[in-house]
């Protein structure tokens, strides 16, 4: 009986010191509630919007026609915005193990995602996702030396029809192996328990190729090569339109 009591006080002690605790914690309390039961479904998709097809881009000095358009992200990371600190935990998370089931952290999706997006939309999965706000990614490119890549994180193959109706093969390549962040359309969205959450990254073709005049690359073997041995300022224009072309919109 008198071990009992031991048991008790104990366990009185940590009480007293838990709540303590919580009471001088800064951060606001994570809700009680938040178990894996919602979902995202992530989607990449490629768009074009002054054109009939997604793959036909009008430019300024012709038009381009995308016969593959394939993207290397090494990581897709979706941040949660009310406050609290953490990662998802699962099998899609960076790895750690650290975290708890009543966190409401960031969805971490380990890679390589490879996709080719020149006809439209690639499924890229259903991931498990605590409730939550969510208002911005990270995309992480990456290189990789399989096919088609060689190399490169961004390999684009098509053909430009100049102003005269010549039509001249085209391949860019792009080593680009950085990050950015962007916002997810509007206000974000809001994860809530047993529901499914539609999230679509789209690849704005007609941002990412402004103001680019294939019109004036020089031609070897009669095809445009857009890569850093040649073409090499189209090249750097391309990569800069990069961020402003891609963007996250809520299916919902």
């Amino acid at each position: 009986m008198k071990s009992l009591k031991v048991v008790l006080v104990f366990g009185s002690t940590l009480l007293a010191v838990a709540l303590f605790s919580a009471c001088n914690k800064s951060e606001p309390v994570s809700p009680a509630s938040a178990s894996k039961s919602g979902s995202m479904m992530l989607k990449v998709s490629g768009k074009s919007l002054t054109s009939g097809s997604v793959n036909n881009i009008q430019l300024s000095s012709g038009n381009l026609k995308l016969v593959s358009f394939n993207v290397n992200l090494s990581q897709i990371k979706i941040q949660e915005n009310s406050g609290f600190d953490g990662e998802q935990q699962g099998d899609n998370n960076d790895g750690n193990s650290g975290g708890s089931e009543t966190e409401t952290p960031d969805l971490v999706l380990s890679g390589p995602f490879s996709f080719d997006i020149a006809n439209g939309s690639v499924n890229i999965g259903t991931f498990d996702i605590y409730p939550g706000v969510f208002k911005q990614v990270d995309l992480f490119f990456q290189q990789s030396s399989n096919q088609p890549f060689n190399g490169g994180s961004l390999v684009i193959n098509g053909s430009y029809t100049d102003q005269n109706g010549v039509v001249i093969p085209l391949i860019l390549k792009s080593k680009f192996s950085q990050s950015f962040q962007t916002q997810i359309a509007g206000s974000g969205v809001t994860v809530k328990q047993n529901s499914k959450l539609p999230i679509t990254i789209s690849f704005n073709f007609d941002k990412m190729f402004a103001q680019l005049d294939f019109s004036k690359a020089v031609i070897s073997n009669k095809s445009i090569i857009i890569d850093s041995d040649n073409n090499a300022n189209l090249l750097a224009l391309f990569e800069a339109n990069l961020s402003k072309g891609i963007e996250l919109e809520n299916k919902n």
